[in-house]
Parts: structure tokens; sequence; C-alpha cells
């Protein structure tokens, strides 16, 4: 192909010859053609659209299908603290969404956890299961459907050490029964909620007053481990100020839950700088 013009020479020596032999026989009395003679010189330039032949294989484009990731429903998630070394479960159900779901376990210390097994149990739903080997802490379930990432992933689950209370053999009962319990109910507000200080007590309030009887539930967890104090004081009418203290600049999940359940906004992501 010729990428700008150029001089070319058409070679017609044969087309010259077979000329020539026929003038011969009819007495022309030509004796040959020099290849002086049987070319023909010119300049040509080629077209944009001349190439009947392309030089590169055709490329195929495939356009990625549209995901409502916000239709995805996860069913049985773990809200309450695991301990360590037992195995988690929970159901992925796609409400029609249409793709592939790709679902990665990172542990405390931020390493992916293998093996996470996906079954599917029917079109619509997708088992998963994880063990939670890597040590007490925040385990961070980062879920994506068509590379398209849920809401609110990654999901966190919280495990700790040791083994269940036990009396006499026998394991102790320490349900407690809760009435009118409602989580979306309680409100949260204070700058410890949204930014850090390394230098005083961070700070905020909890108000459970419409949420019903539960325990509130608060740990701050860094790089390092738990930070190094967390006060929860009860105001009166179940409104509780928190308190906490950090050292260490780095990057701290905040989880607030009311019973076994996050209240609305937690895990918090904050940052010491």
């Amino acid at each position: 192909m010729f990428k700008v013009s150029q001089e070319m020479r058409l070679n017609t020596q044969a087309a010259s010859s077979n000329s020539a032999s026929s003038s011969s026989q009819s007495g022309s009395g030509l004796e040959g053609n020099s290849p002086e003679e049987g070319g023909i010189f010119g300049r040509y330039q080629r077209t944009p659209d001349a190439d009947a032949y392309p030089s590169e294989p055709p490329r195929v484009y495939v356009a990625p299908e549209l995901t409502d990731a916000g239709k995805v429903q996860l069913l049985h998630f773990p809200s309450g603290a695991l301990r360590v070394n037992s195995s988690v479960g929970f159901i992925i159900k796609r409400n029609g969404v249409k793709g592939n779901f790709e679902v990665r376990v990172e542990g405390p210390s931020g390493q992916p956890i293998q093996p996470v097994q996906q079954q599917q149990l029917d079109p619509e739903r997708f088992q998963i299961n994880c063990h939670l080997a890597a040590g007490a802490g925040l385990y961070k379930v980062h879920i994506k459907c068509n590379s398209v990432t849920l809401p609110r992933s990654p999901f966190i689950i919280v495990a700790i050490a040791g083994a269940p209370d036990s009396i006499e053999g026998k394991t102790a009962n320490t349900s407690v029964s809760i009435l009118d319990s409602d989580v979306s109910k309680v409100h949260s507000r204070g700058l410890g909620l949204t930014h850090v200080s390394l230098v005083e007590r961070n700070e905020f309030t909890v108000d459970c007053s419409q949420a019903g009887s539960n325990m509130l539930l608060v740990g701050v967890l860094g790089q390092r481990g738990p930070c190094e104090e967390v006060v929860v004081k009860h105001l009166g009418r179940s409104i509780h100020r928190v308190t906490y203290r950090v050292c260490d600049p780095g990057d701290y999940i905040l989880v607030v839950k009311w019973g076994e359940q996050h209240i609305p906004g937690s895990p918090f992501s904050l940052t010491a700088e």
C-alpha cells in the first residue's frame, strides 16, 4: 500500500511481447521491445477508499450491559459480631439484573481471603461462602456486578476472638428480649463522625429515643487494631454521648450498632492526618 504519492513503473513488457509477436507474424518488422519500452512511468497517489483489502484484521467492539446495581439484594448477611475461624454464608439476589458477580473478601490486614465459594442456587440467587481465618477485626466484602460496585460496598463483618462463654459445660443463655427496636429511627450527629483529631478527643451523639429498646455498641478500628479509648455515656432519654481518642494517623473504621444492626451511615470511614 502507498502511504504517500510516489513514482512507480508498470511492467507491460509481457503485453508488449505478445503484441510484438503478433506484429512479426503479420509482417510488421519489429524485432522486440527493450525494458525501457516495456515500462510506463507515471505518478500515482493512493486515495483513502482505494484499499480493497485492509492490512489489519477487523476489530469487534462489544458494549457492556447497563447494570443497575441498586436492585441487587443481600440476604442473610451477618449483622452481628462473629467468632474468628467461623464460616460465613449469605445470598446475592440479582432481582432481574443481568451479568456476572465478583465477590472479594479482605481480612483485617487488607489481604484477600481465599477461597470465596460462589454457588448458583437458581437463576436469581447465588450462595457465597467464606471462612474468617485471618484473625479478629473487620472483614470487608467487596461485591461488583459487571464491574459496577454495589451501593454501600464494601460490606463489613466484625470478627472477635475467644470462645462462647459456658457455665458447667453448657452454653450460657445471653439472649435479651428486645421490644419494638427500629434501627432506622436512630439519629447520630457530631464532628467525630466525619473528622478525626489526633490532639483532642473526638465526640458525637447518638439519639435512640425513637428506636425502641436495645443496646448501643460502638467500636473504632485502625491499621494497628482498636483505638486507645472509646467511652459511651448515657445522658438520659436514650441519648448517648460517644468520645474516642486515636494517636496514629491513618484510616479508621467507626462502627455504631443498635443491637445487632448498623445505624444509618455505619460503618463510617474516617481519616486521621
